[in-house]
């Protein structure tokens, strides 16, 4: 059975939705926090929510892979929209994709749309 909180919760980030509708053709590889990020994100894990929370950033952080990393895959997988092979940096379909697969579809489809329309010009008399 569908929960539709956590398929609108998954969807309602840019960075996961973005994520999930590149799953529906292929796996995905992302990149791991790496220098000043993967130090930021180790050095302290009450440190690491609160910039999370925050608007600010800080010079030389990653910050979209510190989130993907530290939110929104974790969420993903929770779900299980996602299986995160960490040590291979993968991303696959989850056991509980099927769920949120529609959801996608539409997605894609109106970017398709977006993309490949041409503007209609009407003219008023």
């Amino acid at each position: 059975m569908t929960n539709h909180d956590n398929v609108f919760d998954a969807l309602a980030a840019s960075n996961r939705r973005q994520l999930l509708v590149k799953l529906l053709s292929s796996p995905q590889y992302v990149s791991k926090p790496s220098g000043i990020s993967r130090e930021m994100a180790e050095a302290d894990e009450n440190l690491l929510q609160r910039h999370l929370s925050s608007s600010r950033t800080i010079a030389e952080v990653d910050e979209y892979a510190v989130s993907m990393h530290h939110t929104h895959l974790p969420k993903l997988a929770e779900y299980g929209f996602i299986e995160w092979y960490q040590d291979d940096d993968l991303v696959v379909q989850g056991s509980c994709f099927d769920e949120i697969s529609p959801h996608l579809r539409l997605l894609a489809e109106q970017q398709d749309g977006r993309r490949t329309k041409t503007p209609v010009i009407t003219q008023r008399r």
